[in-house]
């Protein structure tokens, strides 16, 4: 399976253009999260920039139970740094759903896309992070 980008984004010299929000459960129904600027030409490239990064934990994916998900957003804004407008909370059958509050150029990938996306990078490229 090829990829459609002539660089991968994680060897890209350009600026970031995405904010990449990693969500993991912390145990006792709360949960934490990470921010950070990714580089792409769309929100699958940002996950792809985020995962192969040096020494990313979602290059682990396989065994990080811990994981609820990623959302990704287009553009770089602080608020979205310090404090990004998701809420996570556990449905009726103790799965873990992701809701954002201002949706706009977001995309949200769950455990499954993202696990999937790290064997297709690890397939085209070897080791993730």
């Amino acid at each position: 399976m090829t990829f459609s980008w002539k660089i991968p984004p994680w060897e890209r010299h350009e600026d970031c253009t995405y904010l990449a929000v990693t969500l993991m459960d912390q145990g006792d129904g709360q949960f934490r999260f990470s921010t950070e600027g990714v580089r792409g030409d769309d929100a699958i490239e940002a996950l792809a920039d985020l995962l192969m990064s040096p020494g990313s934990l979602l290059g682990l994916v396989p065994s990080l139970s811990a994981l609820i998900g990623v959302v990704v957003r287009r553009g770089i804004d602080s608020t979205w740094l310090a404090q990004p407008p998701i809420q996570v909370a556990r449905d009726d059958r103790g799965q873990w759903q992701i809701a954002v509050a201002d949706a706009t150029d977001v995309t949200v990938f769950s455990p499954t896309e993202i696990s999937g996306l790290v064997s297709r990078l690890q397939s085209q490229y070897g080791r993730t992070g």
